[in-house]
């Protein structure tokens, strides 16, 4: 009887572990995921300004019709352009513009509901450095940068997240 009580509570500690195991590795993925957005979408701006600010046409040519050009300019991460189009670490479609007559440069990812609140919260925290941080009906500023508590509420509907820069 106690061989078998053992072998019990070895099989649910086992189980216990592989489920902490399971978490750990999923928190991992998750967190590697917003690291690798971030790291992205400040790629695409610091490129893209050099590319871009300084011609007279400003960000006329920064389009997602543009992106093959742009992408042997090294524009873009080669981790973010699959056959052909922009695609953001969640595995949402990316959108690249123009605002303000050419003087701003715009990139829309995220949506779709494929990212969590808490990365999508962790991303715009993170990003820096813009005119402007749309998140749903929710803009964030120099003025007014993002913390946990206005980053979380704004992404509660797991929103496109829009950065436009100069």
């Amino acid at each position: 009887m106690d061989s078998m009580l053992g072998r019990i509570v070895a099989t649910v500690l086992t189980l216990m572990a592989i489920g902490a195991a399971v978490v750990y590795i999923h928190g991992g993925f998750s967190w590697n995921k917003n690291a690798t957005v971030a790291s992205d979408i400040t790629w695409v701006v610091t490129n893209a300004r050099t590319q871009f600010s300084q011609n007279s046409n400003g960000y006329t040519n920064f389009i997602n019709g543009n992106l093959a050009a742009m992408n042997n300019s090294a524009v873009f991460p080669p981790d973010m352009v699959r056959n052909g189009v922009l695609i953001d670490a969640w595995g949402n479609d990316v959108t690249v513009s123009s605002a303000g007559n050419a003087s701003e440069g715009v990139i829309a990812f995220g949506g779709g509901g494929s990212e969590t609140v808490e990365q999508c919260s962790n991303v715009v925290t993170t990003l820096r450095d813009y005119v402007s941080l749309q998140v749903g009906g929710t803009t964030f500023t120099q003025a007014t940068l993002p913390d946990s508590v206005s980053a979380g509420n704004a992404c509660g509907n797991g929103l496109t997240i829009t950065l436009t820069f100069q």
